[in-house]
């Protein structure tokens, strides 16, 4: 009996063992699946995690509105319109389906159907084949911009038609109706062109979430825009979505606001810049109808004007005529519309413009016939002259010269004249300038010559460089020209050509930002001063976070006491007997200016006189110097000087009478 049960117990024993055997394998089964389904969630899962999300989510890029541009006293120049976008987001349609959508899209928004195709980027073509992708699948693609409300309404009201597309708003830059320093305001265009032609933005990268650019993000392409645009672009946002099968968006699940770029108050000054460029527009057209006699100039279409202040180096206006509507850049550019932009686009103040040959029936042969915007400047020049031989000891304050009327500064060679074969009998530096004698000038040009010989040349290239001739004023804006320097290149030939040529402004050439900045440093005595084109940036708390402070590029070498005589002989020209009489009658200071009419050869055409004038004041106290131009002008006092005379009116009436 004993024996029995003992036998019996330890087999119950071993089964109750067997079982506990089998339930520890259970579990440790199910801890094995749960490890494994927690491995394939939280690890090698994420593979798979991510599939899920780009398929059920999506991140949409917000684009920052860029900083509005203001003139100095806060009048807009340049803001942002927020209009409606067609943004699409890739589905997982069949390529039958996605090719219906693009058709539908296409009839929707009036676009061609390979356009389209190639906006939503999905590998295919209007027949159907397929293309290589420019971006991955789940990138959001812009189709078009500027929406009207008859395809917003379309497109939202049927979204089974146009499956993945979602209208979201777009802050994009509105330009004003007028033409206000178009050129040196600039403009912008969708990174994605920009990138292919301007280095700033080559290397640029176009993932949001990198601080890159968008493809469709507007950039500074030319003048303020692009030079500053580093402060204008603002910080993109983006929203991440929830979308359904169709790519329609379900629910935000987390925005990123954007933050707007930094506002630019400018230089310029509202009145006095479309003032002038009104001013202009009606005086060129008198010019080529209605002026009398030998003042007659038929091809005077162009002119180029600064105003920039001495002390500051602030421009308060600058015309490049003619100029364009701005608006133009809202839309697509074809290459007819380039075309017609060749002779405004650039600006003329700083950089070659050619003439205005639209009106002509061949423009393509017409442009090389007249002069570009930088020319010869002509007896503008001979303040520089007179300085450079004062300075050099060539001349006092009262050296006296008898002028021949024709001078022939070495044998063989063609005399020089003075304006009309006049004969201005016994001249000084003074008069000189008041008269504007040529003969005066290259007198002194030869002296220095035979006194220093080929060193003359570089004497003369390192005073000019002194006062922004010849050199990069250092204006902030893209492709400033320095000029050229001809007299360099005839001195291998004849190096007292060069000093005659050049004393009197008739073997260089010189941008009229370049005359402007040189003028205000004769004003200041030698001190020249950086051109300006910002006075301050300003975040959209109104803080100021950059303030531009006047800049002394350089300081030049002439002594101080020379720039009086100069001075005196400036102010000259715009008393009676001076080449300038008839301007600045009615200002309550007197105004230093020089006139200048520039002669220049032209393949086909001979040679012509481009019109050049500069000018500072009040002459005691100099606030502001203005320099003008005017290709073909003929006479400096009769085209370019009204001008000058304009612009310094409405200087006085903006900055100096405001008490």
């Amino acid at each position: 009996m004993f024996r029995f049960r003992h036998r019996h117990v330890g087999h119950q024993e071993m089964t109750y063992h067997r079982l506990h055997v089998l339930w520890l394998i259970v579990f440790l089964l199910f801890v094995t699946l749960i490890l494994r389904l927690s491995w394939v969630q939280l690890g090698g899962g994420e593979k798979y995690q991510k599939q899920a999300a780009e398929n059920n989510f999506k991140q949409i890029p917000v684009v920052a509105p860029r900083g509005n541009i203001y003139d100095h006293s806060g009048e807009k120049l340049v803001g942002n319109e927020s209009l409606f976008t067609a943004i699409y987001l890739e589905t997982d349609e069949s390529e039958k389906e996605k090719l219906a959508t693009a058709k539908r899209l296409s009839k929707a928004l009036k676009m061609p159907l390979d356009e389209v195709l190639e906006k939503m980027d999905v590998g295919l073509n209007a027949d159907g084949d397929a293309v290589p992708r420019k971006q991955p699948p789940y990138y959001p693609k812009k189709i078009k911009d500027r929406l009207s409300e008859k395809e917003v309404v379309r497109i939202s009201e049927h979204p089974k038609q146009f499956k993945g597309v979602n209208i979201t708003l777009e802050p994009l830059r509105d330009y004003r109706d007028d033409t206000f320093a178009v050129q040196t305001i600039g403009y912008v265009r969708p990174f994605a062109g920009a990138k292919a032609s301007l280095n700033k933005y080559k290397k640029a990268q176009d993932q949001p979430e990198e601080g890159g650019y968008l493809d469709w993000e507007q950039v500074g392409m030319d003048g303020i825009e692009y030079s500053y645009q580093d402060e204008l672009r603002g910080q993109n946002g983006y929203r991440v979505v929830r979308v359904n099968s169709s790519g329609k968006l379900v629910d935000v699940i987390k925005e990123i606001h954007p933050k707007p770029g930094n506002d630019l108050y400018t230089t310029l000054d509202e009145k006095m810049q479309l003032e002038t460029e009104a001013f202009i527009k009606k005086h060129l057209s008198y010019l080529r109808t209605q002026a009398p006699g030998r003042h007659r100039a038929p091809y005077a279409r162009n002119a180029y004007a600064v105003a920039m202040e001495v002390k500051t180096g602030n421009i308060r206006t600058m015309v490049s005529y003619p100029d364009y509507d701005p608006n133009i850049w809202n839309g697509p550019v074809s290459a007819e519309d380039y075309k017609d932009l060749t002779p405004v686009i650039r600006n003329g103040t700083i950089r070659e413009a050619p003439y205005d040959a639209r009106h002509t029936a061949n423009p393509e042969k017409e442009y090389p016939r007249h002069p570009f915007s930088v020319l010869p400047p002509g007896s503008t020049f001979k303040p520089m002259t007179a300085l450079m031989a004062l300075d050099q000891g060539l001349i006092g304050p009262y050296t006296t010269f008898r002028d021949p009327g024709t001078y022939y500064y070495a044998p063989g060679t063609p005399p020089i004249n003075n304006s009309g074969n006049h004969n201005y009998g016994t001249l000084d530096v003074r008069k000189a300038l008041m008269k504007s004698a040529n003969t005066f000038f290259a007198w002194t040009g030869s002296q220095w010559y035979r006194k220093e010989g080929k060193k003359s040349i570089k004497q003369f290239q390192d005073y000019t460089h002194q006062f922004g001739l010849g050199v990069k004023t250092g204006v902030p804006l893209k492709g400033e020209q320095d000029g050229t320097e001809g007299y360099v290149s005839i001195s291998e030939r004849s190096g007292i050509g060069a000093m005659v040529l050049g004393s009197f402004g008739q073997a260089q050439r010189y941008t009229a930002m370049q005359l402007a900045q040189y003028t205000a440093t004769l004003a200041n005595e030698g001190k020249r001063m950086r051109p300006q084109l910002v006075e301050k940036v300003v975040d959209k708390d109104g803080d100021t976070v950059d303030r531009v402070e006047p800049e002394v590029l350089n300081r030049s070498e002439i002594d101080p006491k020379f720039f009086d005589t100069v001075q005196k002989g400036m102010v000259q020209v715009t008393q009676p007997g001076g080449t300038a009489s008839h301007l600045f009658k009615d200002f309550p200071f007197k105004v230093a200016a020089k006139t200048g009419t520039s002669e220049q050869d032209i393949p086909g055409r001979g040679r012509v006189e481009n019109s050049v004038f500069i000018c500072y004041a009040p002459a005691d106290d100099p606030e502001v110097a203005i320099a003008a131009i005017v290709p073909e002008g003929g006479y400096g006092g009769k085209a370019a000087g009204p001008i000058a005379e304009k612009m310094l009116e409405l200087y006085y009436q903006e900055f100096m009478t405001e008490s």
